[in-house]
């Protein structure tokens, strides 16, 4: 029962970021009409992880592993899409004023939101088909229904290791210091000054 539990709070996550979403990118240029595209780092990199999930999960129905098909699809969305790309996405959606910037991460935003469904709704149809028929056609995608949609596929030329590379150390630096702020039991919202000794160069930048 836990882990029907933990699946429905899957639905939930999955549900709460689609209305994320809708709610910044319907109404807005997504680029799927022509214009400059600027992907900032954490587009680029949420993109490479897509297709290194693609990868696992095909990996995974191509050896009957169900299981790890849906645990790949999981840690994705619960973990990247959601716990970290969203959140990198707002700086940019409520600060930049950079016209080709806001269309390259809603286009992000969106497409990846696309694929996540097509990869998840042969394990979980009737929620993604629903949120399908809302994402499709701001993501430039035509149909009647997810069902007859192809399944996706890892783009070799997709992958960023550059972009990955310094999410990782955003991410390291980060998870740093929340774990300082646990041991000294700081509140999460108390706003604090931060210091980075001994770090390189290319730390700085």
């Amino acid at each position: 029962m836990g882990r029907v539990a933990g699946y429905r709070n899957f639905c939930n996550k999955l549900w709460n970021a689609a209305r994320y979403v809708l709610i910044n990118v319907e109404g807005h240029d997504t680029g799927v009409q022509g214009g400059e595209i600027s992907l900032s780092v954490a587009d680029r990199w949420i993109i490479s992880q897509l297709q290194r999930t693609e990868a696992a999960v095909a990996e995974a129905i191509d050896s009957y592993r169900l299981d790890q098909a849906a645990h790949a699809i999981y840690e994705f969305v619960w973990n990247e899409y959601c716990d970290w790309y969203l959140e990198l996405s707002k700086p940019i959606l409520t600060q930049s004023q950079d016209a080709a910037a806001l269309r390259g991460t809603r286009r992000t935003l969106v497409g990846v939101l696309e694929a996540i469904l097509r990869l998840a709704h042969p394990l979980m149809p009737f929620i993604t088909e629903e949120i399908w028929q809302r994402v499709a056609p701001l993501a430039g995608v035509a149909g009647k229904t997810i069902m007859l949609q192809p399944y996706p596929q890892k783009d070799e030329s997709k992958i960023d290791a550059d972009a990955e590379a310094q999410i990782h150390w955003l991410q390291d630096v980060l998870l740093g210091i929340r774990r300082i702020r646990g041991e000294m039991n700081i509140s999460p919202g108390k706003p604090l000054p931060v210091l980075l000794q001994n770090g390189s160069a290319e730390d700085s930048d």
